[in-house]
Order: structure tokens, then sequence, then C-alpha cells
């Protein structure tokens, strides 16, 4: 898990763990992203708030459990805050397609944004 630890989600390691432990991974990224936005400078966050908000879209796609929407919810709104909002609206507008692509399936049901 030390690996994991920066502002940038480890996809490399991402990859090679097994299913069942993704989601704690995520999830701990994620706590400790929260902590690095809250103490960091504007530069920091300008030079990688690109590659963050794509991979915190795309983990918002894939249907992430209560806790984990949470923490990317806020650590969108600290990136946002800290670094540039340059790219919000595309964020919305990502948020939005994500709401309009679910399907009202039964097995959809329990998923929310």
């Amino acid at each position: 898990m030390e690996e994991a630890h920066g502002p940038l989600l480890n996809e490399e390691l991402y990859s090679q763990l097994s299913e069942s432990k993704k989601p704690e991974f995520v999830f701990e990224w994620l706590r400790f992203l929260e902590k690095i936005l809250v103490a960091a400078s504007k530069d920091d966050i300008k030079e990688k708030q690109t590659k963050l908000v794509e991979q915190l879209t795309s983990l918002l796609e894939s249907s992430p459990g209560p806790p984990v929407r949470k923490l990317i919810a806020k650590n969108l709104a600290l990136l946002y805050n800290v670094g540039d909002t340059f790219s919000v609206y595309k964020t919305i507008d990502k948020c939005n397609e994500i709401i309009r692509s679910k399907d009202d399936s039964p097995s959809y049901l329990p998923t929310k944004l």
C-alpha cells in the first residue's frame, strides 16, 4: 500500500490487485488524496489536475459504493477549489452523462451517483 500513496492513483499497481482488494486500495488512496489536496499549493495541483480529474471521473463510472462516491465528490470539490476551474463544466457534463447512461433495470437500481 505504500506505493499507492501519491497524488495520482498508481494504475499499474491497481491493475495487479485482485478484485477483492481494489475497493480498499481506492478507498485508501482517496482518503490520502484528500489530505494531500488540503495541504497542497495551487502550482502543485495544476501540474496533475487533468490526470486527477480523469482518474476520479473514471472511478465514478465503475459504480462505486456510497463511501467511495462521497470521497470522490469531496476530492473533486477540493481539487477545483485549490486548482483551476477550467474543466469543471466538462466534469459536470461527464457526471450527467453517467446518470443518463444508467438504465432502470433491477441491477442498476441500487447504483447512484
